[in-house]
């Protein structure tokens, strides 16, 4: 997709503001003008970086603020343009909603947990800064709230949830690495360019690390707040601040609460979800009935991601297989892997299931297998199979994967880089990850 023309498109179209924040503007705008607070405006503006957007493009279109590179205040914005041209403009403003075809409940569910990790960067950001002595802070709260709305619109551009990352697959698909989408965003909206201050390329201060490790953190909250990956971005933060990494922890806490407390919609309070998960072979998704609305093979492919997800990140095992069963060819072909070289001949094997094989044996019901690198050895030399010619040396574990009474793959892990040894312990979170995927599915 080409992002000049996908930006166009977004630039040509007025786009919706959730549908309890649509009820709270009308029952503002309802009532006297001599009763209509700015301030008040504001913050319900900055409730929702949908409704932002709305008066950010407004703004953006000022060239005096493009000249003079501007980063005004929501309210200051509220001022310059005058209660009866808001009024005019909001009431006007609808509200997103489902569509049947064209955009589902999932996937709004989905843009409100977005924008509610946006809300959790912004007030986490304010607060790092507060703990520094600094109080002016709306430039890079602002700022948080407008870094995920290019992936947001993406979400009801595609009308999909995507089956990784969403910042990912955005990057993925513009072939344009996610900060650099939102610049080009902010241009072409346009937004006041005062946001490229703070979320533009350029010298780098306190006040943009601080702000990118908000983000970062906010929106990795569903990956698990035990992994070490998500503590580092706070362990950095309190340095920079110069704060204990407790209080930069618990600013954290208290934003991801505040955020629930106070939810423009219910994906608002998925974050929160996400940070009571407690540790295990992974988390389970925020919708509660999601896994009751896929098919079978949806479910399959839903948990098998989060199993390798897992197994990467968590048990960290250095390489990770999932070979799919094929029925017409009776085979296993690679299907998901994670540390194989882009030229290694695992990618392209074909493991035959002929009677009396490794894999033959291993698939007729739902079992695992260790082996130390002396059973490997022993393996290559009994089945005479090239998958274990290819493999190396050291310990490796595998499983069969059953969807109900069906056969679905392999699972297939090892540690070919420092041979490191799988112990008990850690086999039995292996066997405990895919069992999961087994259960999920059936």
């Amino acid at each position: 997709m080409d992002i000049a023309n996908w930006l166009s498109s977004l630039s040509e179209n007025r786009w919706p503001i959730l549908p309890a924040t649509a009820v709270e503007v009308r029952q503002m705008l309802s009532l006297p003008g001599d009763r209509i607070v700015f301030s008040e405006l504001a913050n319900l503006t900055l409730s929702d970086p949908f409704l932002l957007l709305d008066l950010m493009r407004l703004v953006g279109a000022s060239r005096a603020l493009q000249r003079s590179e501007a980063h005004p205040t929501v309210e200051q914005m509220l001022m310059m343009l005058g209660l009866e041209v808001i009024t005019a403009r909001y009431r006007q403003i609808p509200a997103l909603s489902t569509v049947h075809g064209k955009l589902d409940q999932e996937v709004v569910d989905a843009v409100g947990d977005w924008l509610g990790r946006s809300r959790v960067a912004a007030f986490i950001i304010k607060e790092w800064l507060a703990i520094t002595g600094e109080y002016k802070v709306e430039d890079c709260f602002i700022a948080a709230l407008v870094y995920n709305l290019p992936a947001c619109l993406y979400l009801i551009y595609r009308n999909r949830i995507p089956g990784g990352p969403l910042l990912h697959e955005v990057s993925d698909v513009f072939a344009l690495d996610y900060p650099k989408i939102v610049e080009q965003f902010i241009q072409r909206m346009p937004l006041p360019s005062g946001l490229l201050n703070t979320l533009g390329a350029g010298p780098v201060n306190r006040r943009k690390q601080l702000l990118k490790l908000a983000i970062a953190t906010a929106n990795a909250v569903d990956q698990g707040w035990w992994r070490p990956q998500w503590n580092i971005g706070i362990e950095a933060a309190a340095k920079l601040i110069g704060c204990r990494v407790d209080d930069a922890q618990q600013v954290v806490q208290q934003a991801i609460l505040q955020v629930a407390r106070h939810p423009r919609a219910l994906g608002y309070t998925y974050p929160a979800r996400a940070y009571l998960y407690i540790p295990g072979p992974f988390p389970e998704r925020n919708k509660q009935d999601e896994v009751a609305s896929l098919t079978g093979e949806q479910q399959l492919e839903k948990a098998l991601l989060e199993s390798l997800r897992h197994l990467a990140n968590d048990i960290q095992f250095e390489r990770i297989m999932f070979l799919r069963y094929d029925q017409p060819s009776h085979s296993l072909k690679m299907r998901y892997q994670i540390g194989l070289e882009d030229n290694h001949p695992l990618r392209k094997h074909i493991v035959a299931l002929e009677p009396g094989s490794f894999f033959a044996l291993l698939t007729s019901r739902p079992q695992s297998f260790h082996a130390p690198a002396s059973t490997r050895a022993q393996l290559a030399r009994k089945y005479q199979d090239e998958f274990f010619t290819h493999l190396g040396e050291g310990h490796f574990a595998c499983m069969s994967v059953f969807s109900g009474h069906k056969l679905a793959g392999v699972f297939f892990v090892d540690n070919y880089r420092s041979n490191k040894a799988i112990d008990d312990d850690t086999y039995h979170r292996f066997k405990e990850t895919v069992f999961r995927v087994s259960q999920l599915t059936f």
